[in-house]
């Protein structure tokens, strides 16, 4: 037991390692790997780990796995035979099944971090989770800070993508944000974090300026409105200790953001460094231009990726920018129906499950009754729900407005952050023909995708989706 501990902790570090890899170390990295960008890194990175962690994990003999509720399980099926059959038909079968393959990576990624989970223990797997949100968050405020004063000294003046190292985006950081802020709250629920509060909230109110800097108005949109969300379905008892610190920290942020961005700057340069825009960036053209092509492929779709393709598109972006648009263009209205409900029916019952959380106990055992017969609800309590729910709503706000089911590290980040979302977990031998077949299937998937990079039908455009250059000719 204490050699799967340490065999599932070295694996979780290496699932942290890639964020790092894949950002901050990624300049070095792309050229040392012959490269030429690194975003096509970040894909390569999470596709190597999910390969070698299913090798390493396939060396058990047995493993507590995920048990996915029937309904979950349905719809993942019924998406992935859609998926699969839309591919078929798509004007592009090979980039169409590619996408598909990423997808099954990303539920080998879901299953291997809820064996993770299951070895180490969620209250462990989430101090870890806390440490690597706040390092990761410090190395980038440093990094930030630095670049911000070069700048100044300079007198060069930064644009929303200048001051996040790493990202050849800054929304690509904004992704991963939306999930490391909430992440950082977990000082207040953890009793272990409890003395690392203020440092935590610090990195926050960092967070938060960058957020500002950057104009990331679907991220604060999806921040503010998570929080809310959050603290309405609270019990009364616990809602000023939610969210009184997180005021204070995006206070804090605020002010930063007033005197760093706004005030200083004006000393420096001739005019203000930030401009607050008012129009969609093209968004809600893309989401019209969505709603008037899919009547002509209304059941099935153009196929997993045929956005990447799409004629007459109003830009030439790659992803729609909002998650179940993107599932209806490409799936059809099947897939989205079956997304959207089962998106609506999880947020659901996770919100619900918070109205538990300091509950009497008379209270708790008429829930648990109800429980027998309602299937949806969880009646396990544990505070450090709220931080996972927070999570869970901010980032599936932001998939509205920006690419978080595109983008590699948002992809793995969102995968991890579901299985920790999972709470029930069964020992399961796994026999040696099983494990040859899955490992096989992971091994090809991922020399396909690598492989694909590449391929000669991709051309030379900024516009990402499955790599760097994601516009199909």
């Amino acid at each position: 037991m204490i050699l799967s501990h340490a065999f599932s902790r070295i694996i979780l570090f290496l699932f942290f390692a890639i964020f790092f890899m894949g950002s901050l170390l990624s300049g070095y990295l792309s050229g040392f790997a012959g490269l030429g960008n690194s975003y096509d890194l970040k894909r390569i990175l999470v596709i190597v780990f999910v390969v070698v962690a299913m090798v390493l994990l396939s060396c058990r003999k047995s493993v507590l796995i995920t048990i996915l509720s029937p309904y979950t399980c349905w719809v993942v099926c019924v998406i992935f035979i859609l998926g699969f059959i839309s591919a078929l038909n798509s004007k592009h079968p090979f980039w169409s099944l590619l996408e598909l393959a990423n997808f099954l990576l990303l539920f080998c990624l879901f299953y291997i971090v809820g064996v993770l989970i299951a070895d180490i223990g969620k209250t462990v797997v989430l101090q870890y989770f806390f440490w690597f949100a706040l390092f990761f968050s410090v190395c980038i405020s440093v990094k930030f800070f630095l670049l911000l004063l070069f700048h100044a000294f300079d007198a060069n003046r930064p644009d929303v993508h200048s001051l996040v190292a790493g990202f050849m985006n800054v929304r690509f950081f904004n992704q991963l944000q939306v999930i490391m802020m909430p992440l950082l709250c977990l000082s207040f629920y953890i009793e272990q974090l409890n003395k690392y509060k203020q440092a935590a909230m610090l990195a926050f109110s960092v967070l938060w300026l960058i957020l500002l800097q950057s104009e990331a108005r679907g991220a604060l949109l999806a921040m503010v409105v998570a929080a809310f969300v959050v603290y309405s379905f609270l019990p009364v008892d616990l809602r000023k200790a939610f969210i009184l610190p997180i005021m204070k920290a995006v206070a804090l942020g605020t002010l930063l953001w007033l005197v760093l961005i706004i005030i200083i700057p004006l000393f420096i340069f001739d005019s203000q460094i930030w401009q607050l825009r008012t129009n969609s960036s093209g968004r809600i053209d893309m989401w019209i231009y969505i709603l008037q092509t899919i009547p002509e492929c209304v059941w099935l779709g153009y196929g997993p990726m045929s956005f990447a393709w799409a004629e007459a598109r109003p830009l030439p972006n790659a992803h729609p920018h909002n998650a179940l648009l993107q599932f209806l263009y490409e799936f059809g209205v099947f897939s989205f129906i079956l997304l959207a409900s089962w998106s609506v029916m999880k947020l659901r019952t996770i919100l619900k499950r918070l109205t538990l959380l300091g509950a009497k106990p008379n209270e708790y055992l008429a829930v648990k009754l109800q429980s027998s017969i309602d299937t949806n609800i969880d009646t396990n309590m544990d505070v450090t729900d709220i931080v996972l729910v927070f999570a869970i709503c901010a980032v599936w706000i932001y998939a509205m407005f920006d690419g978080v089911i595109v983008m590699p590290l948002s992809q793995a980040l969102l995968v991890a952050l579901l299985a920790l979302n999972c709470r029930q977990y069964q020992l399961r031998v796994i026999a040696l023909p099983w494990k040859v077949g899955l490992v096989a299937i992971v091994i090809i998937c991922g020399a396909l995708l690598i492989a694909s990079l590449s391929d000669a039908g991709l051309n030379q455009q900024l516009y990402p989706r499955l790599w760097l250059t994601g516009i199909i000719n």
